[in-house]
């Protein structure tokens, strides 16, 4: 093993460019490190001396970052000399390469758990867009680092808000914050990641936040519990963002379940009625198992705002109805127009009987005729005549009924003769008809 490496080791000569040798000298030492193998030794003494040979200054600095990268990756206390021996020798160069190293030097730190050292590579980044972006990438990188010993915890947490605190550029803070209300909601802290919200000033970004909150307490089962904070805050937030905040919160609270919540919001929102509809079709298209539920909670007018939208939806997507819903939109949503919705969705779905027990209870002639009419070419489609016929009858305006028996008799008589067959007992059927009434 030990001649293997060793030739491994010589090998590594062959490789042309420097900054690739020294990279992968590095990159043995580590796993030497790793198998406890003493060879490590030479590797990253190799690694060191092939840095310090490299003629262009911003590439030697770039090689001795990646060789302590790899030293600060396996433990060894000498890679903090090498990020302190760039920091000062980078001075001399030009703002951008200055820049572009101390971002190197960040991000590696940040990923190999050096939370404090990163933070103070990332500020000295002049250009502003690049030194917030650097901050929020550490502090992204950071969440990693999380678990352990309360103490540590509470250490990192502070490195972590220090890097925030330097963070001056939207939509860099905003995402920040973020970041943060993540570790806090891992760590089980969800009053300080509720809290964090209000801090946030991009508006899409607090909605990001909000939503993040109230999904993880959801998946936790634990939202119930802070509905009454949350309610506050989205109030708060409303008064900040515009009305229409609410409604994105109570989207959340709706598809986490929490409808009664997401019902409370609605109505505190100027001009809600699009927001009741807006909802149920939201739920309809991604839980559409709360959607019921959603109706219910709803008062009559309310529900007829959302009813229409419902079924209008419904009328395009017949396939996404389901009892449940059908029954709740029927029940919290008497208007007549609804009922004529609900008998078209019942032709779609082929359920004629359902329809036609829908149609007769609609007062308004007008309507009642239009639903009667749908529903007789509907059984006039399925070769039902008689029933068409029946449909028709049912229909109060004499004229209208006439001329739907007229079409239904003309439309049998016309099916007959195509097919060459007489079905004679369905004009006997009219006839009868017309003698009762």
């Amino acid at each position: 093993m030990g001649m293997l490496i060793e030739e491994i080791i010589s090998s590594v000569e062959v490789i042309r460019d420097p900054y690739l040798r020294a990279v992968t000298y590095a990159k043995i030492g580590e796993k030497l490190v790793l198998i406890k193998d003493e060879h490590f030794k030479i590797a990253f003494s190799k690694a060191l001396e092939t840095a310090d040979g490299v003629d262009d200054p911003v590439t030697m600095l770039k090689s001795l970052l990646a060789v302590g990268y790899s030293l600060k990756r396996v433990g060894v206390k000498s890679a903090n000399r090498i990020f302190q021996q760039v920091l000062e020798d980078s001075k001399v160069l030009s703002p951008a390469d200055r820049d572009s190293l101390m971002h190197t030097a960040a991000t590696y730190l940040a990923t190999a758990g050096d939370i404090s050292g990163a933070v103070i590579f990332a500020t000295e980044i002049q250009k502003p867009e690049l030194k917030n972006s650097t901050l929020l990438e550490v502090i992204k990188r950071s969440t990693a680092f999380m678990g352990g010993e309360q103490i540590k915890i509470a250490y990192k947490l502070r490195k972590i808000k220090l890097a925030l605190e330097s963070i001056t550029l939207e939509p860099y803070r905003s995402k920040a914050f973020i970041e943060l209300i993540k570790i806090h909601l891992n760590l089980g802290s969800h009053e300080k990641a509720i809290n964090l919200i209000e801090e946030i000033k991009g508006k899409e970004w607090a909605k990001l936040a909000f939503k993040e909150v109230v999904f993880h307490l959801k998946d936790k089962n634990i939202l119930h519990r802070y509905i009454p904070l949350l309610e506050s805050l989205a109030e708060r937030l409303s008064k900040k963002f515009g009305d229409e905040f609410l409604v994105e919160m109570a989207r959340a609270f709706a598809l986490s379940g929490a409808v009664e919540a997401a019902v409370s919001l609605l109505r505190k929102s100027k001009g809600n009625s699009r927001g009741f509809s807006e909802i149920a079709i939201t739920l309809i298209e991604k839980n559409i198992e709360v959607l019921p539920e959603f109706i219910d909670a709803l008062s009559s007018e309310e529900a007829g705002t959302a009813g229409k939208e419902l079924m209008n939806y419904l009328l395009d997507h017949p396939e996404k109805g389901t009892p449940e819903i059908i029954s709740a939109i029927k029940k919290k949503s008497p208007g007549e127009e609804i009922l004529v919705k609900l008998v078209r969705y019942h032709l779609l779905k082929g359920n004629l009987e359902s329809a036609r027990e829908i149609a007769v209870q609609i007062k308004d002639e007008r309507l009642r005729s239009v639903a009667l009419a749908d529903i007789a070419h509907s059984f006039l489609k399925k070769n039902r005549l008689a029933e068409a016929i029946d449909a028709a009858l049912e229909v109060r305006d004499p004229k209208f009924s006439s001329v739907l028996v007229s079409e239904i008799l003309l439309k049998a008589l016309d099916d007959n003769i195509k097919t060459g067959r007489w079905q004679d007992e369905v004009v006997q059927t009219a006839d009868q008809e017309k003698k009762e009434k």
